[in-house]
């Protein structure tokens, strides 16, 4: 049960930088109503978020 969380988890932080990447690519290419460079720091949450737990978080948990 243990690696089935794991592996689930580590796929949705994967996602969540998939969709941060095209988040950015989306704003940069197209018409966007709005400071488009609030718009990328607000997504870079959705990467910052998920590097972090995969470096620092998962050796939380292991402790």
């Amino acid at each position: 049960m243990k690696p089935i969380l794991i592996i689930l988890f580590l796929i949705i932080a994967f996602w969540s930088v998939i969709t941060t990447f095209r988040a950015i690519y989306l704003i940069l290419t197209k018409q966007f109503n709005g400071s488009k460079t609030t718009w990328i720091l607000i997504v870079m949450i959705g990467f910052i978020g998920p590097i972090l737990w995969l470096t620092k978080g998962k050796k939380l948990l292991e402790k």
